[in-house]
């Protein structure tokens, strides 16, 4: 498995915190001192608190310099490997150093960021076309309203714009055949509006997504600021730099603390417990994985093939021969989920699998998603199929009573 520090910042940023709402900076408390220290200060409606727990696998450069700041007590880290480079980051702050100015500092840079990014709304609906346009100025964005597509395409030609707000369902020509037309504008963040159901905008949505559209998400009218701003700190928080990090291996754990195995690559794995590889990269013949597991002195029963959407089984002869006859012999089966745009409702159906694990990102769009959405009616049928669900967590940031609730039964 391999882990990437764009992985790391997606936990850190996950917008599953204390408290609900939108806010515009995050402050994490790195000890409990920290914590209770940042609570009695009395915080800015727009901070939000989160209490984390640093270790040494955390990529300390840049991961607070933007929309963030880290509290933390030096005397609660006495002697951790990872004291100095925490002490140097950016954006970390003892708690004698004045970290309320940087909290300002950081939600001044949001709303300067804010004033910059000029949004083209394309809606022509006169009506609602005014009252998003000045919904979106009431935020301190600055926005372009056409009614058209040819008024639109010239907006997009004069290079000005940094998101398109684009309705669905237009007059002349939808908005879904304007994008395929003009595949040159498919770098530009868009973000889909529309008052059908939501199983047609998840499904505008895949298929701007397949074509190579930069789709931050499709909401349903009436426009929810809040969802807004949440999509609005995507584009501001930036992509992070990919850096594969190669040999991490990641513990599947239940609320309790259970150890249910080790997630590594067959080059390297765990010395004991249960063994979860992923089936990518793996012989395609059962007989050699079965010799593999005898030379470690492994039964089948002590492994979990870990599947993903991208292994395409379900058209792919050898892998699903193998993981049928893996399956037959005892080997449970786990299916790795990190993107909602293709969810695979028959391979759940077709095989057996015991568990899921679930992504940071597709995590936080379960916790929020429709009752009516595909991606709620998949997570309803992996319960219905007694599949336990488990949490893209390392570094347990994520509230456990919240997602027991929803039928999470651990982090991975």
């Amino acid at each position: 498995m391999i882990i990437t520090e764009e992985e790391l910042m997606a936990l850190l940023e996950s917008p599953a915190e204390e408290g609900t709402g939108f806010h515009a900076v995050t402050l994490y408390a790195l000890d409990n001192q920290a914590y209770h220290h940042a609570r009695a200060s009395g915080l800015p409606s727009h901070v939000q608190l989160w209490r984390a727990r640093p270790d040494a696998s955390w990529q300390w450069a840049g991961l607070f310099a933007n929309g963030a700041i880290a509290l933390f007590d030096p005397a609660a880290h006495q002697g951790a490997d990872y004291l100095a480079a925490m002490s140097q980051g950016e954006g970390v702050y003892r708690l004698d150093e004045p970290w309320q100015d940087a909290l300002a500092l950081r939600h001044r840079q949001w709303g300067d960021w804010l004033a910059g990014l000029e949004i083209l709304l394309l809606e022509d609906h006169p009506f609602q076309g005014a009252q998003l346009q000045l919904q979106l100025r009431a935020l301190g964005l600055p926005c372009r309203w056409v009614q058209d597509g040819a008024a639109c395409l010239q907006a997009l030609a004069e290079g000005n714009t940094g998101l398109l707000l684009c309705d669905l369902s237009l007059a002349e020509q939808d908005a879904i055949s304007l994008l395929l037309a003009n595949p040159q504008y498919q770098s530009l963040p868009l973000i889909l509006l529309s008052a059908h159901e939501q199983t047609l905008i998840d499904g505008s949505r895949r298929l701007l997504h397949d074509a190579g559209f930069n789709v931050l998400a499709a909401l349903a009218k009436p426009l929810q600021e809040e969802e807004l701003l949440r999509q609005l700190k995507v584009i501001y928080l930036g992509p992070q730099h990919r850096r594969r990090l190669h040999g991490l291996r990641r513990t599947i754990r239940t609320w309790q603390g259970a150890s249910l195995g080790t997630l590594s690559l067959q080059s390297n794995p765990p010395t004991g417990g249960e063994l979860w590889l992923p089936l990518a990269g793996l012989s395609q013949e059962w007989p050699e994985l079965k010799a593999w597991l005898e030379e470690l002195g492994r039964a089948p029963q002590a492994l979990t093939l870990v599947i993903q959407r991208r292994d395409a089984l379900l058209t792919a002869q050898a892998p699903f021969a193998l993981v049928l006859q893996a399956s037959l012999a005892g080997v449970k089966l786990a299916l790795l989920l990190d993107n909602g745009e293709h969810l695979p409702f028959d391979l759940i159906e077709r095989l057996p699998f015991q568990h899921l694990l679930l992504g940071q990102r597709l995590a936080q769009e379960w916790e929020s998603a429709p009752a009516d959405s595909l991606l709620d009616r998949f997570m309803g049928r992996v319960r219905d199929l007694g599949i336990a669900i488990y949490l893209d967590d390392s570094l347990n940031l994520q509230d456990e009573e919240r997602w027991r609730l929803l039928g999470a039964a651990g982090r991975w």
